[in-house]
Order: C-alpha cells, then structure tokens, then sequence
C-alpha cells in the first residue's frame, strides 16, 4: 500500500458548481512524487497550457506532497500552481504555515478548482467532503480580517485558511494567497487567478489519519533529520535573526541589491534593516509553522510612531531588502509596515518592491512624470511614498494600474527596459548574480522566472551545501568553470524540495542530504527510492516542468537576465567587492573563534562585531588596487580584461548548461532525453 498520501484529490469546478473525487494513479506518485510536481503531470495531461491566465480554463492546483503534513521536520508546506497571469507560462508558489496538514487530514492530497463563479465563494473542506459557501460578506476584506471572520464563521479556531485580499480581487498580477497572515505563496500571481475564479478562501479541517507504509523507518528518518537541525549553525542563525540573517553577511558580499540594483554595498542596511537589529528592537517572539524545530518567523511590534504595528508577522529578508535596500530606505518600521500592507492586501513583497524602485528610477529618469503618478514625486528613501503606492497597487488606484501589471508591462509602455529587473516577467528576488554567478543560471534557466526557490544554488555559492552525493563538485561563487554541473544538480534538489514538499530552509540547514531524503520518502510512501532514482525523479520533474513553458511559449530568447545584473554597478562600490571580504573576513576571524562562539553568535552576530567595523579599512585599501576601482559613478578604467572580471560569464555558463541538460536552439528538451526519463508523451506535444 502506499504511504503519504491518500491517491485521490479534489476536483472542483466553480462555473458549473460541481465536486468530485479524481483517483491519481500509483505510478504518477512514484514517478512525481507530489506538490509541483505531480501539479505539473495533471496539467501537461490535461493540456493546461491551451487556457489563458485569467480565463475559467486555467486550472488552479492546491497540491500537498507526501511529507506534507507528516511530523518530518520542515513538512509543513503546501505547492500553489496555475499558468502565471504575470509571466504567461508555468506558475507555481510555495506556502508554509498551517494550512497544509489541515488539508492532508482530510483525506485529499491536493484541490484542483476549474472554471470561476459568478459570485465571491470559498470552499469549506472537512472529512465529510467541500462545500461552495457564499462568500460576498467576505469581498474587500482584507487577508487578516477574512482569515479571523472564517474561522468564527465555521466555528472553530483550529480550522486553517488560506485566502486572499484586495490585491487578488483587483486582479493585480502578482497577488498573492496568504495563510496565519504571515504564510504566503507569494510568487507568480496566484492570487489573482483565484481572484478571477472570485475564490476568496478555501478553509480546511480534518481528522483522519493518513497511512504510513514504514512506522518505525520513518520515525528514524524524522528523528535523524532533527538531530542534525540541533547541531546546524544556519538552523541557529534562522531561529535568532529569521531568514533576514543573511542582511549582514550578504550586504558584505555584494549579494543584497541596493538602489534598483545600482549599489553593492550599503552600510544602513544592515545597520538599520538587518536580523540583528530587529532582534534588538522590535521583535517580541518567534514563531514556527507545522511541525518545525527551527522557528524562523518574526513577531514583532511597533508601539508608537507613523508606522506603528499591532503584534504581527515581520519582515523576511526578502521583504526588508525588495522594501527596504532596494528602496535605499533606511526606515525599519516602514519597512515592516509595507510588509504588513503586502500581507494584508495579499501581494508578493518581491514583485512589489521590484515594480516600485522600476517607477522611482522612471521618475527620476523623466519617464514618469507627475501627471502619471497622480501628484506623487517618487524618490528613494521615501517611507510613505512607499506605502501610498503599494496602496494603489493593491486597488489599481492611479498609477497603481499601471504598476498592478508587472516590471515587463510597465517598461514595455513607458521605457527604462535596461532598469526593468525581471526574467521571463517575474521580478528578480534579492540576491544578486554579480556576487554568487550560481544565481544567473538559476534566475534564467528557472522555469517560473526568475527564482531563488527553484534550486539550492544560493545555498552552494555561499558554501553551506554541496552535491557530492551526485559527484559534482563545487563551483567557486564567482568562476564559471563548473557552474552548469552545479545548477543542475542544484535543480534537482530544489523540485524534489518542491514535490516532496518540504521547507528548503529546514532541508538544507539539515544538510540537504539526498540520501537522508530517500530513506524519509521510501518509509513514508513504500517506493523504492535510492539517491540515484530521486535524482531521476528530480530530472523528469523539471524537464516536464520545462515543456510546459515551452508549450506556453517560452523559447531560449527567455533564459536571459537584465543586462544591468551582468555588468559592474554603476554606482558606489563595485561588484569585485565579494573579491576581498571573503579572505579579509577569515582572515579578521579565525575559525577556532567561530567554532566556539557559534551557539552564542550566529554567522550574522559574527560580521556585525568582526566585519562591519573593519569595512572602511577594507574598501581603503581595495581603492589602492586599479582592479579594485571603488570611487563612483565612473570605472577608473576600461579596459576590456577589467570588464571581463568584474562582468558575470553568463553566456559560457549558459551555453555549458544547454549542453548538459540537452536542449534544442528553440530551448526545448530533446525527445530523447524525455523519453530516457519516461516521458514520451511530453516528447510528441513538444516536437510533434
């Protein structure tokens, strides 16, 4: 019997207001595991791809994985897929929080909902099945009230919600889907194709118990996977400063964007956004979802000023840079206020921040003038500018509408294309290329755009992971030699994260073990899995995934990246920066100190009292180097070989990577590499 999930979902169509049971075969499970993956196998079989975005004919698949659920640490994650109303190809999102176990213990392992309603509905899903409720009472609120008005409304505190705000009702193209307000699947606009089907929730409870093939195997898999979360200095480093730990140590390599991606190195970021700082002041507890020891989220509180907060979910780090650095805004509590508005309205904080520093720099470019932004003078570190757009965004207010349909619309109308940081129309999340080369592969090559979730590259450059259980070894952040070999195997590890389904943070602060996976995955489902069939498995996932962008007309001319991420920033420190703090950093402090100390100062406590004080010696010095040029606006020098070091080597490793994954001059996958995975049927839709 298999194990981790129930083979059945639920099918519901809101244009004819029916419900039923779809039976999944066996082998689908075996072979895609579940979450995005099995997401994407209903999707290519039912030729998903033939409806628009926002059209009754685009599914929306709800899907769970077989970890889903489960005790396992980390498996509290719930995969949200459709055509992207954003990017126009494959669209997924990955939410935590608490809906998903919810879901599971109803007896279904995911809901695809097809068609749209007439009117606002939710669906309320419980062991005894779904019902389609009225939902007009619910329209216009936003996502905190809906989620508290819901679970009064069935009557109990400990149903889950998903749902979504103004944002997705408005149909803004990168709304998102929010859960236990600070949850969300944020990326590739699925709350506006909830908004179109007028879904504004799904509320779920359940009690039943799924079966496990292997009780006690996977009770040493799950008890293996916690002992190293104990020992796991980036689990202490989450637990301490939340995922914006990274704040310090990546705005001292060069990797945190600054200024619409202008700057490399800005001291008040950290200074004035980072993890450390918010532990400091705001913060008032942590808080985990389903079943995870690591318990990265922030709870904070302002108590008083223009941004004063009630006690919520803070910023992440990639709300404190998109909002923050990327708004070269010093403000903390803006910062988590606008958090607070993209949570309530239901909006990606990437995409949001992204579009919003793309229509400063317009401003200030003369091709947005006063008359289009309805009075506004944008400008950089201006706090309630910031949340006056974000407002407008959310309700298509003004320039807001303009702003509502992504960076590639907007740059398409008004100009600035060279500004306009996205990749297949999906705004570029905030790690920067020019710092760790691994995230231009993974930006560009990524199925849904450009995505710092689809692979475990960033974890790789920064030295916390490796692939030597696949025999590749790994690449040197800023070499292209060996990068290809890298990403692939990185993206390997990241769909296999995304079907299983399970936290990347918690996985890869484990260790990110395929081997630990396998064992977890085959006491769990009853399949066969080593390290080289998940590898497999990990492979047929991303080609079918690939196919389907291509069958939505993605072509290789879309695995580019913004010509400013390729080249030197043309403000301030330059990209050789990461050049010199790695060997300064070891040299300022030795690893004994941070063995020891490692339990006491995380990574980011360790820059913050070693690194930061030293910078200016550091960036004096580098300024003697000609290479090292750090004085403005202007290189010093122009030279072609100091503009080959300081320029990413993009089109050698993207060249090294099409030969390894085997595709075409079109972009797509060769037939004989999909039917070497199994996957003919994908080969004859593909090539004919």
């Amino acid at each position: 019997m298999m194990g981790g999930n129930w083979g059945k979902v639920l099918k519901v169509n809101l244009s004819e207001r029916t419900v039923e049971e779809e039976v999944i075969p066996e082998e689908h499970y075996r072979d895609f595991l579940g979450g995005s993956g099995l997401a994407a196998k209903w999707f290519f079989d039912h030729r998903g791809w033939e409806g628009e975005p926002l059209s009754p004919d685009n599914p929306l698949m709800i899907m769970n994985g077989p970890l889903s659920g489960t005790n396992y640490p980390g498996a509290s994650r719930l995969e949200v897929c459709a055509r992207s109303p954003l990017t126009g190809i494959w669209g997924e999102a990955s939410m935590g929080g608490h809906f998903s176990p919810q879901l599971k213990r109803t007896g279904y392992d995911g809901i695809i909902v097809l068609g749209a309603s007439e009117k606002p509905v939710y669906l309320y899903v419980t062991d005894e099945g779904v019902e389609i409720r009225d939902a007009s009472h619910l329209w216009g609120k936003d996502t905190y009230e809906t989620e508290d008005l819901l679970k009064r409304e069935v009557g109990d505190q400990r149903a889950q919600v998903i749902c979504i705000g103004p944002a997705g009702e408005n149909l803004v193209k990168f709304a998102n889907v929010m859960n236990d307000r600070g949850s969300t699947a944020g990326r590739c606009g699925m709350g506006a194709v909830m908004g179109y089907k007028r879904l504004k929730a799904v509320v779920a409870r359940g009690s039943k118990k799924f079966p496990v093939a292997d009780e006690a195997g996977f009770k040493a898999a799950r008890e293996k996977m916690s002992e190293a979360l104990k020992f796991s200095m980036i689990a202490e480093g989450l637990h301490a400063f939340g995922s914006n730990v990274h704040m310090e140590y990546g705005m001292a390599i060069g990797d945190v964007p600054v200024k619409n991606w202008r700057e490399a190195y800005w001291a008040e970021g950290p200074e004035k956004l980072g993890g450390t700082t918010v532990a400091e002041t705001i913060l008032t507890r942590t808080h985990s979802c389903f079943a995870c020891p690591v318990a990265c989220k922030r709870i904070v509180e302002i108590k008083e000023g223009p941004y004063r907060m009630e006690e919520g979910p803070g910023s992440e780090y990639e709300a404190a840079a998109a909002l923050g650095t990327l708004q070269r805004m010093d403000s903390m509590e803006a910062n988590h206020k606008a958090n607070e508005l993209c949570n309530r309205y239901g909006m990606d904080v990437i995409s949001c921040g992204g579009v919003i520093a793309y229509a400063t720099e317009a401003f200030e470019a003369g091709l947005l003038k006063e008359s289009d932004t309805g009075g506004l003078k944008l400008g950089w570190n201006q706090p309630d500018t910031l949340l006056e757009l974000i407002r407008r965004i959310a309700y298509r207010e003004g320039i807001g509408d303009e702003m509502a349909e992504g960076v590639r619309a907007m740059s398409e109308k008004f100009g600035g294309e060279e500004f306009a940081i996205h990749v297949k129309g999906l705004e570029c999340p905030m790690h920067d290329p020019r710092a760790l080369w691994g995230m231009a592969l993974t930006y560009a090559t990524s199925i849904r755009g450009a995505c710092h979730c689809a692979d475990a590259n960033l974890y790789v450059d920064l030295g916390l992971l490796n692939h030597n259980e696949l025999g590749v070894k790994r690449s040197w952040p800023y070499r292209a030699k060996g990068k290809a070999a890298q990403t692939v195997a990185s993206q390997k590890k990241g769909v296999i994260a995304n079907s299983a389904v399970i936290c990347q943070y918690a996985w890869n602060a484990s260790g990110g073990s395929l081997a630990d996976m396998a064992e977890a995955l085959r006491s769990l489902t009853g399949f066969p899995y080593t390290v080289e069939e998940l590898a497999r498995v990990g492979d047929r996932i991303w080609y079918i995934k690939r196919a389907i962008g291509n069958l939505c007309g993605a072509t290789r001319e879309d695995d580019r990246l913004p010509r400013r991420i390729l080249e030197p920033h043309p403000e301030g420190v330059t990209s050789s920066l990461h050049l010199a703090v790695f060997p300064q950093f070891m040299s300022m402090v030795p690893m004994g100190k941070i063995r020891a100390e490692r339990f006491k100062e995380t990574t980011a406590g360790l820059l913050k009292k070693y690194l930061f004080p030293n910078m200016d010696k550091i960036l004096t010095s580098l300024n003697k180097l000609p290479m090292f040029s750090m004085r403005g606006k202007k290189l010093e020098r122009r030279d072609p070989e100091e503009i080959r070091r300081r320029t990413v080597a993009f089109d050698e490793m993207l060249e090294e990577y099409y030969r390894l994954r085997d595709i075409d001059d079109k972009g797509r996958p060769s037939r004989s590499r999909l039917e070497e995975l199994g996957l003919k049927d994908v080969a004859d839709a593909l090539h004919g």
